[in-house]
């Protein structure tokens, strides 16, 4: 049964295709009609150029049949103007004089002849310039790619904004509704706690008149046999009540530990936007003196940002349960929207640099309110149901956002791109506001966890050896490969901001898909330190492969790799880690949670570290092989020396722990 969820996501999506095959179209036909004059214009333009150049020199004295190095100059412009198959001077007699490409394999190619003048005003030969066919169709394909990506990408937008269209309310009560759909299908006749308020009561009032009904007609009958004594009937009619659940009653399921869902991928979704031309813009800003490398200079705002993050998770917990989580979360959405705005502006790499701290230091504010208004508003099987929601919102923001900020930097330029994410952080803000409830307990002390409880936590069995062995390496490749390495290799490979998005796509598309069916496999397997190290090898064997050869194809296979071994192993390792909490009793157990926290993302910035050191140093692909290596030994040291003392307890796999998979 789809349900009415379902439906209405059902419906989104074949309105919103309907839509944007149209646009495509439409962009198809634009494109043909504007970019196949553009490039004649621009034929024509460089034409005149260069014969006002081969006019100057007649002018001077220099007979037209003596002119040197024309044909190199023809090259260069080849070089900067890929759309121009051939470029040659004929004489008066159509006779080649010098020649730069070739267009012999072009039939009836386009062609743009630039008369060649005396001071006289009389022809003396002409420019040639002969466009190549296929560039029109590869830009017009470049913009279907285009068109393409972003359709998807509206698609997974407008779904994960449902919640915000509808309303928190809304949703509530269509979860009711479908709640009651579900259960009269499978034949249950318990009633359902109302839930959603007012709204939800409307909508179910008529199943919930229904099922009262049959409960009393129900209970009348059991006191009429139990006066009469009829034991055959009181049987008949314990068998219905436990067939159907007759005259129970049914939890409502909770919806408002998800209503921050919108809001946070709104908020994930700028900061992901930046992941593809961050690097570059990194390096357009460095020192012109050489003061900083120019790997470092593209390194730095990572690991700043990264570091920023790791080094708050703990105080901001605290703070944010002392400020309230919708404060919380605004306070920090507020900051991180400034230091978008500051780095849309950066007049320097310091001031840049500056950006990114504040923007780091926003998004840990943010992370920890959502995260804390998840834990607070839910409790056992739900909150392991609504962590799930959580993580999907940040996958979904990681998977929207580099094909789109890639986009905009490639057509409006970094600037508006990191616009557009200060005015997602602002959107964020206020969606936060209206929809996230005051906080639960005024002037509420913080619980937190302190400093000491990480140090009591480092000492539970086989701990270290899972963090230090598969958490921190996991993390360490995860954010010097994508955030990093590739997409310095693709922009020196020649790939646009919008065409290395698309790589970083490869990565969220392969966890959200591949990781449930890995937990449930670990888990029926009984096999999570097995699943945890196999994850490691996986990810580290896919990034040395990148030593045979630097090319656009092993680049994929160490992002498929990488993928496939965080999707083996990041349940699992979540799972292991929030079983050895539960092992170390209540009064611990926040202290494991912290540390396991603190130790990945720690990780999270030693890789670009790492990673832009390495670059200046040995190269890319020496540097991805390397630290590949690093993940595989630390696998392998968690199997010799971790993988016997983790606590494995089959079925406790705890959402409290789970991983989120993204910068964070």
């Amino acid at each position: 049964m789809i349900g009415l969820r379902g439906g209405i996501s059902i419906a989104i999506v074949v309105i919103l295709c309907a839509a944007l095959a149209v646009i495509g179209w439409g962009s198809e036909r634009a494109a043909q009609r504007t970019i196949a004059p553009e490039i004649l214009a621009k034929a024509t333009s460089v034409g005149r150029s260069a014969a006002d150049l081969v006019e100057r020199a007649g002018s001077v004295g220099i007979p037209f049949e003596r002119l040197v190095g024309v044909a190199d100059y023809f090259e260069t412009l080849r070089r900067a103007n890929v759309e121009f198959a051939q470029i040659s001077l004929l004489d008066p007699g159509a006779v080649e004089m010098a020649r730069a490409g070739d267009a012999s394999a072009f039939d009836a190619a386009p062609q743009v002849r630039t008369p060649v003048r005396d001071r006289d005003g009389r022809q003396v030969g002409e420019i040639l310039i002969v466009v190549d066919p296929t560039a029109v169709s590869s830009q017009v394909g470049a913009v279907l790619v285009d068109v393409a990506f972003i359709g998807i990408v509206s698609l997974l937008v407008a779904l994960e904004l449902v919640a915000l269209v509808v309303g928190s309310r809304g949703i509530a009560g269509l979860a009711a509704v479908e709640q009651r759909i579900r259960a009269l299908s499978q034949g249950r006749l318990s009633r359902h706690e109302t839930g959603g308020g007012t709204s939800a009561g409307a909508l179910v009032a008529p199943f919930d008149r229904q099922v009262e009904e049959l409960e009393s007609r129900h209970a009348a009958a059991r006191r009429e046999a139990e006066r009469r004594g009829d034991a055959a009937a009181l049987a008949q009619l314990q068998a219905v009540e436990e067939r159907t659940g007759i005259g129970r009653v049914h939890a409502a399921e909770g919806q408002a530990a998800i209503a921050v869902r919108p809001a946070l991928f709104l908020f994930m979704l700028a900061e992901e936007l930046t992941r593809p031309f961050l690097p570059r813009f990194a390096q357009s800003l460095a020192p012109a003196d050489g003061a900083i490398g120019i790997d470092l200079a593209a390194s730095l705002p990572i690991v700043a940002f990264m570091a920023v993050v790791a080094l708050c998770q703990v105080p901001f917990a605290g703070l944010s349960e002392r400020l309230g989580r919708r404060n919380g979360f605004a306070a920090g959405a507020a900051i991180a929207a400034a230091g978008y705005a500051l780095s849309a502006v950066s007049p320097s790499y310091a001031i840049f640099l500056a950006a990114r701290i504040a923007t780091a230091a926003g998004y840990a504010l943010v992370f920890v309110s959502a995260q804390g208004h998840v834990v607070d508003h839910s409790a056992g099987a739900s909150r392991a149901a609504a962590l799930a929601v959580f993580v999907r919102a940040i996958m979904v923001a990681s998977l929207c956002g580099p094909p789109i900020g890639g986009v905009i930097a490639d057509r409006l330029g970094a600037w508006a791109a990191f616009s557009t994410s200060c005015g997602l952080a602002v959107v964020a803000l206020a969606v936060a506001w209206l929809t996230l409830p005051a906080a639960l307990h005024k002037a509420r002390a913080a619980a937190g966890v302190g400093w000491s409880d990480l140090k009591q936590a480092a000492r539970a069995p086989g701990l270290m050896a899972l963090l230090l062995g598969c958490a921190f390496p996991a993390k360490f490749l995860f954010a010097a490969l994508c955030f990093l390495l590739v997409p310095l290799e693709l922009q020196s490979q020649g790939y646009s901001s919008a065409a290395i998005g698309r790589f970083q796509m490869i990565y969220p598309i392969i966890m959200v898909m591949a990781v449930p069916f890995f937990a449930a496999l670990a888990d029926r397997l009984n096999m999570r330190a097995g699943f945890v190290a196999a994850g490691g090898l996986v990810a580290g064997l896919g990034a040395t492969a990148v030593l045979l050869q630097p090319s656009v194809v092993l680049i994929v296979v160490a992002l498929v790799a990488l993928g496939y071994g965080q999707a083996m192993s990041i349940a699992s390792q979540s799972a292991l880690v929030a079983d050895t909490a539960s092992s170390m009793g209540a009064g611990r157990s926040a202290g494991v949670l912290g540390l396991f926290r603190l130790v990945e993302r720690s990780g999270n910035a030693a890789g670009p570290a790492s990673a832009g050191f390495l670059l200046g140093a040995i190269g890319f692909s020496a540097a991805t092989a390397l630290l590949g290596t690093v993940v595989v030994a630390g696998a392998l040291a968690f199997l010799l020396l971790g993988g016997r003392a983790a606590v494995t307890q089959p079925g406790r796999a705890s959402s409290a722990a789970a991983s989120e998979g993204t910068s964070a």
